[in-house]
This record gives structure tokens, sequence and C-alpha cells, in this order.
């Protein structure tokens, strides 16, 4: 483990080796020099801080001041760093204010965030987040949001509350800091605005915590407010993708009693959970009930039992066409691995002069790839690109993906390659699944031959966000980490949206060359640009630079 990971995350660290006191008062004497600035006021000396020299003393400072919080010439030594932190960068300041809230020195880190705040240089949502996830974790939402005021002072007109940072994280959060922000919500008890509850819903559903959505569903109710029909159907559909079936029928039930209008969306996605439970009879007769002819007739909701499917209470006929209903039930097949069966099905479907869309044919060919059944999987794909029924290029995608995860990169260069003299258009995405099997496979000389002919336009435009992301993170796993930097830094000049994984990938990869500087300009990047949405975010980036969850660099002043 290179320096920056224990610069930033040494303070969460057990794995620490007791320092001297007297070094705190000569960390910077060595390390700092005068240099002339404008801030408030003209010819102002401005201190140049070595930020990793800073953070390492701060570490180490908060260490031992937590061992024996009474040593005067302990909290000296703080004070005295603490004055040099409007000098900080963002980074560094953030690290400050987590030291401080961990000695619990609570108006410190207030001074600090402060100071933050009046750069302007990071959004209020992440300060937010401070309060919100290290100043005031423990407390009630009512808590930070005092906390949150004393920090904007009256003259703020514009100011964020708990229910607009629930929202922002329901948007850009990853899927561990909208579970802490869920339990948080769920552990308070106290009421934030209806949006904000049907946002976490929709966020919980996203990342497939269908059941911590239930909860948030739960507390909804108890606080008097009415779900939307559309938030009651993600839910749904939520539960059905994760097996969850009864639950799902209760979402039903109330669906069913609030009279919304039932779709296929929703008989297939109970259909497609039926399968993933096995419950293949269940899918089958739910099918022959969709087909069937005739007309259901519009009226009062039925009255529904307790015991039975709800599903299976409803006059389903007429309300699905049927190549919807033959699509929804080969792709839930497909998904339960029962080929056979979704094979059969398929060829009902063309006996009936049926067309089914390029989803179904891609399930198909991936179900075939998953059995084992590769050798199948291509001839089913020759077979249609000779009917010229669909675009062959569309499903040629699974194909190259299905070989290109067997291993077998060369087959689908081959193919695509047959295909480009055959006069077919490929789209960047294919030859996309081709660049991905030569990174897994080590080939970076094939690697930089194929992306130099995609930026020609050989074959085909790149596309510029999905193109360039493999490349990144396929540079950063094979530890050329300069040509990774050298392609996202050319991302952000075109103004190509790049994403946190990315910057993990890079100051990973810049930490285990020990360029701990580099590495600590990206995270402050990150922060100021708001690819770490939140303090979570940024805690968890100890994860992804220190996998092992421990620190093993041993450390000295």
């Amino acid at each position: 483990m290179k320096l920056f990971s224990f610069v930033y995350f040494v303070s969460r660290s057990s794995i620490l080796s007791r320092a001297s006191s007297s070094s705190y008062f000569r960390a910077f004497r060595a390390k700092s020099r005068k240099v002339s600035s404008n801030l408030n006021q003209p010819s102002v000396s401005q201190e140049q801080i070595d930020y990793l020299s800073y953070t390492k003393e701060f570490c180490s400072l908060i260490h031992d001041f937590s061992k024996n919080n009474r040593n005067f010439r302990l909290l000296s030594a703080l004070d005295s760093m603490l004055s040099k932190t409007h000098f900080l960068d963002t980074a560094t300041s953030v690290l400050v204010i987590e030291g401080l809230c961990r000695l619990k020195k609570v108006n410190r880190a207030k001074a600090v965030l402060l100071d933050l705040k009046r750069k302007g240089k990071v959004s209020d949502f992440f300060l937010y987040s401070l309060v919100f996830q290290c100043m005031v974790r423990d407390g009630r939402i009512s808590d930070v949001e005092l906390v949150w005021n004393e920090i904007c002072g009256s003259e703020s007109s514009v100011r964020i509350y708990a229910s607009d940072f629930v929202v922002y994280i329901s948007k850009l959060g990853d899927g561990l800091e909208i579970e802490s922000v869920c339990k948080r919500v769920l552990m308070d008890g106290g009421t934030l605005r209806h949006q904000s509850y049907v946002a976490l819903i929709g966020a919980l559903c996203r990342k497939n915590e269908c059941l911590l959505a239930m909860e948030v569903l739960q507390e909804l109710k108890e606080k008097g407010f009415v779900l939307d029909d559309l938030t009651y159907i993600a839910l749904f559909q939520s539960l059905c993708r994760n097996g969850k079936l009864s639950e799902a029928d209760l979402i039903l039930r109330n669906l069913v009693r609030q009279e919304c209008s039932l779709d296929v969306c929703v008989y297939g996605s109970f259909m497609y959970g039926l399968c993933k439970s096995g419950k293949l009879r269940e899918a089958e007769k739910l099918f022959h009930r969709l087909i069937e002819k005739g007309h259901s007739v519009d009226g009062d909701s039925p009255r529904l039992k307790m015991g039975r499917r709800v599903i299976f209470q409803l006059n389903c006929r007429g309300k699905v066409p049927q190549i919807m209903a033959y699509e929804t039930y080969c792709r839930s097949l497909c998904s339960a691995g029962k080929v056979d069966e979704a094979e059969m099905l398929l060829k009902a479907m063309f006996w009936k002069k049926m067309v089914p869309e390029i989803c179904v044919y891609r399930s198909f060919i991936k179900a075939l790839f998953r059995a084992g059944r590769s050798d199948d999987a291509i001839r089913f794909f020759d077979v249609e690109r000779k009917k010229g029924l669909v675009q062959a290029e569309e499903i040629a995608v699974a194909v190259i993906t299905g070989l290109c995860e067997l291993g077998r990169v060369d087959d689908a260069g081959e193919l695509l390659n047959e295909m480009a003299k055959d006069g077919f258009v490929l789209t960047a995405s294919v030859w996309n699944c081709v660049l991905v099997g030569y990174w897994k496979q080590g080939r970076v000389n094939e690697v930089m031959d194929l992306f130099e002919r995609m930026e020609e336009g050989s074959c085909g435009k790149p596309d510029m966000l999905t193109t360039y992301t493999v490349m990144v993170n396929g540079f950063c796993e094979h530890k050329k980490v300069g040509k990774a930097i050298s392609i996202f830094r050319k991302m952000i000049e075109n103004k190509i949206p790049v994403n946190r994984a990315m910057y993990n990938a890079i100051i990973r990869q810049l930490c285990e060359c020990g360029r701990a500087e580099e590495a600590h300009n990206y995270v402050n990047e990150m922060i100021e640009t708001g690819h770490l949405t939140s303090y979570v975010g940024w805690t968890s980036l100890s994860d992804c630079i220190n996998p092992s969850g421990r620190n093993t660099l041993s450390y000295g002043l």
C-alpha cells in the first residue's frame, strides 16, 4: 500500500505507530515556504502547504490525541495545525473535518467546514453530507438541520434541507450512499417531504434493494402520504425482478384496489418473477391466460380473495397483444435457463408469422451461450441473418459478447470482419465487445490496433463514452496509468462525461505507482467536480484503494 492510501485513510486505521508529540511543532519548518498572495487584502503572506505532509502529521496527532484527550500540549499542537486550515485544499479539509469529528471537536470542525463553504469550490450537497453523515451521524435529522443552519447563517437566501439532500442522493448516489441515507431516514422517524420518500423508493428499486423500499413505503404510509401508481409499479417490478413474489402480490393487490390500469409491464414482470423463482407451471398458466381469445370486460374491481395470487384472479384476456405475450414469456424462459422451452416458443411464433423484437433474439442467444451451446447460438444467428427479417448487426452484439466471454475473441473478430465484407454496418457497441475481450486476455497490441482503427472510422464511428471508458479501465488494469490518464484528460477536454469508477481506477493505480501527489489531486478534483457526491462516497474510496481493508504501511515522522 503506497503513501496515498495511508495519507487519506490512516485516521480510520487501527494500525498506527506512536509519534512524539513535539514533532507536531516542528512539522512544517522544513516543509513550508512563504509566497506572496492576494486573498482578502493586498500583500497577504500565505503559507504554501505540503498537503500530504500536513495530512500525515494531522493523522498522527489525531491518533495520539484519541488516546489522551487531556494532554494540553497535544491540544495546543492541534490548534496550531488548525490555524493553517484556510490554506488547505478541499480534499485535505475534508480529512481534517473527519478527524475533528472523531475527537468530538465539533465546533472546530464547523469552523473548517464554514471556511470550505466560503471558498465556493464544493457543492452545498457535499458539505451538507459532512454534517448529515459525519458531524451528526448519530443524531436526529432535526439536529442536522440545526447544525447546518448555524453554518449557513441568516444571510443565506438559498439553502438546502434534509429533503433536498435525500432527493439528491437518490438521483446521483451509488448503492452504498443510497442505502446509508435510507437507513438514517428509517431510523430517525422524522418527517420529510413526500417527494423525498418517492425518490428514495425509486432509487432503491433501481439498485434492486426492494425490501428496503418496502420499509420506506411503510414509513411513507405511517406519515399519512399517498403513493402514486407509477411508484407502486416501479416497486412491483423490482420485487418481481428479485423473485419476491409474496411482496409483489401485496403491491399488486393495492394497485387493483386503486383501480390502476394494468398493462404488459405488470403481467410481464410477474411472469418473469415466476420463472426466476422456478414457478414454471404458474408462468405457463399465466401465459395461456394472456393469449386466450376474447376480451376482458371493464367494470368494478374484482373482489380479491386472500390466499390466492392476485394475478390469477384478474380477467386478463385481451389485455396484452398476443405477440407481446409470446415475447414476454420467451424472455422469461430464457432468463430461467429453459432454453428448449424458449426454442419451442420461438418456433411457434415463426409458424404464426410473428416477428419478435430484437430483445427476444438477444435473450435467446445469451441463453444458448449460458447453456454451453455456443455453436447452436452461432447457427441460429446465421439463419436469422440470411432471413433478413431483423437487422443482423443488432443481434450480433449478443453473439460477439458470448464468444468474448468464452475467450474466443479471434472467432468474434473473424465474424465481424466477415459481416463487414458483406456490407453490414457495425456499430461501436459491437467492436467494444472485442476490445473488452482483448483486454481480458492482455493482448494490448491488438487493443491499440483496433482502437486506432475505430478512431480513424474504419470500424465504424466510436462511441466516445463507452469506447474511451473501456480503454481507461483496460490501461488501469494493466498498470499503464500514464496512457489511462492521457485518454481520461482527452475525455474531459472534449466534454465527454467521466464517472466515479474511472476516477477510482486511476487513483488506485497512481497509489500503486507511488504517485501520491497526483492521486491527491484527483481526489480533490472528484470532490470539486461533484463526482464524489457525499461523505459516504469519500469514505468508500478507502475500500477502492485498499481492498484488504487494512493499512500495511509502516510509517514514522
